[in-house]
């Protein structure tokens, strides 16, 4: 759509219009957005004189908006704010081609970080600062730009699922070539790590999500057994690397193990898989797709994450 010439009057002086609300003074309104009190009341008359009617009475100490002015206010306000917004987006995309985005420890260092040269390569003028952490980043106070959380946060907030997770436990393929057909669980040591809290990987509960209270083939019968014992390493790459030797099962998530299991370094070891209730999410503010590389990295990952899950399909 393309305005008229003379449908609307200068932008001027519509910002004077707005000042001189706001402040209730032409004075004050001259002094906030730069301009001399000769220039705002030069203004607002052609404003005047472009609609046909008067936006302000005028009286001392404070001016008062007419009928016509307080109909007027409400758009010509959002209107500027909204050029604002546009403007602003247009020259923080022009000045830097930064990109910050947050991700837990675990899906940076096993999924996201191996596949970050190929979207380098895809966008050279796009910088990309990774900043891993387990809290949730404040999008909304600009530090960060995107964020891949285990959910999709709140409603205020635009989040895209990544795959669909599933739990399960892995071993080498040497150890599975060896397991016996029943009881398998207990032949080698069960595998966990210090921060298996944040991503909910634990041994009781996925054992209790499949078996309910009574576990038929392992432990007592009509008992329960504790899923707590075996070696706790500082990071999930520590357990996965004792895992590829041999030295016992790990409790993963899908995502976490895409590669190793695509590349034949892992096995699932047992039939018993249960869909996670936590997923990987894209998480941006909802107008940050107004920003082209936001944008580039946000279709980049989905198709990534597609193109992983068809891959762990294949050998699974």
């Amino acid at each position: 759509m393309i305005v008229p010439a003379n449908a609307i009057p200068p932008l001027q002086c519509l910002r004077a219009f707005a000042a001189v609300a706001q402040h209730r003074n032409f004075t004050r309104a001259a002094q906030a957005i730069g301009l001399t009190q000769t220039a705002i009341s030069h203004q607002i008359a052609q404003l005047e004189t472009h609609i046909g009617a008067a936006v302000f009475v005028r009286s001392r100490p404070h001016v008062q908006l007419t009928a016509v002015g307080m109909a007027l206010l409400p758009a010509v306000e959002n209107g500027l704010n909204v050029i604002w917004d546009a403007f602003k987006d247009a020259q923080a995309a022009q000045a830097s081609q930064r990109l910050v985005v947050s991700a837990t420890p675990e899906f940076c260092t096993q999924w996201l970080a191996p596949r970050l040269e190929k979207f380098c390569k895809l966008f050279p003028a796009i910088s990309v600062n990774m900043v891993l952490e387990y809290r949730r980043a404040d999008l909304k106070s600009g530090d960060v730009d995107v964020a891949i959380w285990l959910g999709p946060g709140d409603e205020s907030l635009s989040a895209t699922r990544l795959v669909v997770e599933e739990e399960f436990a892995v071993c080498s393929p040497e150890l599975a070539r060896s397991l016996p057909k029943r009881n398998g669980l207990w032949a080698a040591p069960l595998l966990r790590y210090a921060g298996a809290r944040h991503t909910v990987l634990d041994w009781d509960r996925w054992m209790l999500q499949l078996f309910g209270g009574v576990l038929n083939e392992v432990g007592e019968e009509g008992n329960r057994p504790e899923f707590d014992y075996g070696p706790v390493f500082d990071t999930f790459p520590d357990m996965i690397a004792a895992c590829k030797r041999s030295e016992g099962f790990a409790l993963v998530r899908t995502s976490l193990v895409a590669d190793e299991l695509s590349r034949g370094q892992l096995k699932r070891c047992f039939t018993e898989t249960v869909t996670s209730d936590l997923h990987y999410y894209l998480v941006t503010l909802p107008k940050a797709q107004r920003r082209l590389e936001i944008e580039h990295f946000r279709q980049w990952l989905i198709s990534e994450a597609a193109l992983s899950s068809s891959d762990v399909s294949a050998v699974t």
